[in-house]
């Protein structure tokens, strides 16, 4: 009796591979298998050959004929599961890439990781996403003091977890941010509702800048008079946000929405918003008109 493989290296908790025994002679009356596990609490086995990772260690996993004449084979199963807690620290206005690597899990399709973003002080900016044959990652940047949390995902398990605090201020965004809540006291009131609040935002950025390729992202331009498609979204979905409510970044290109505005604009094409209004999804282009 042979199998399939004879070791097998586990990365992820619950991550499974699948064993095959092949029995001879090929006329052999009984060809049932039974399978085992030397240590279930490191990794189990199915009847099917199927082992699923379950905590850090080694154990073999055995084949055994079903004939009662004691012919096995082993296969040594080894589950590494990496520390998966990372404690980052990072100043206001300063920007790092984050993300799994081959020195942290190997044997993984990185393209296929994702990240979930736990962000509800609003102490960071999301910057971009990139992956390669090596490693995935995230860029971000520290806007206010405060932590967020980011999931490294991969077919809905965690990979690795990144507990994230700023511990600092960046001045410029603060005054970026101080400018919107100005404009927002001049074109809002209190008893506006959410559309008309948006409608107003939509035509200040419309009345106050004139459209202009390849103009900066909307902290670097809002004292100036110039703004493309991509500053005019990261306004609208900046004021949405101070409205209490959620914008979208769309691709005329792709046709697509993203929860971030890198996303739509490094997807091409024509961006702009929609916006979660009273339930519904409200599109609102807010790209400044020509000279």
């Amino acid at each position: 009796m042979t199998l399939s493989q004879t070791s097998l290296t586990m990365t992820l908790k619950g991550q499974t591979a699948s064993l095959t025994a092949t029995v001879t002679p090929d006329n052999a009356a009984n060809k049932n298998i039974t399978w085992s596990s030397s240590d279930s609490s490191i990794a189990t086995v199915n009847a099917s050959g199927t082992v699923t990772a379950i905590a850090n260690g080694t154990a073999d996993i055995t084949a055994t004929a079903a004939d009662g004449s004691g012919v096995s084979a082993k296969c040594s199963v080894t589950v590494r599961v990496p520390n998966n807690v990372r404690n980052i620290t990072l100043e206001g206005g300063k920007s790092i890439g984050i993300g799994p690597d081959r020195d942290d899990i190997s044997q993984i399709d990185f393209s296929k990781v994702t990240f979930e973003i736990k962000n509800t002080s609003k102490s960071i900016n999301i910057g971009g996403f990139s992956s390669n044959l090596y490693s995935a990652s995230v860029s971000i940047t520290g806007l206010t003091r405060g932590t967020a949390t980011i999931l490294a995902k991969y077919n809905g398990s965690v990979l690795l977890t990144y507990n994230i605090t700023v511990t600092s201020d960046w001045q410029e965004y603060l005054e970026y941010a101080s400018w919107r809540h100005t404009v927002e006291s001049q074109i809002w009131t209190s008893n506006m509702s959410l559309k008309d609040k948006m409608d107003a935002a939509k035509n200040y950025i419309q009345t106050h800048y004139i459209h202009k390729d390849g103009a900066c992202p909307a902290m670097n331009i809002y004292k100036g008079q110039y703004a493309d498609c991509i500053a005019a979204s990261g306004f609208m979905g900046d004021f949405a946000k101070d409205a209490g409510t959620v914008s979208q970044y769309g691709s005329t290109l792709t046709g697509q929405y993203y929860e971030y505005l890198v996303a739509a604009s490094s997807a091409g094409g024509h961006t702009f918003n929609r916006i979660l209004i009273d339930g519904e999804w409200v599109i609102y282009d807010a790209n400044p008109p020509h000279a």
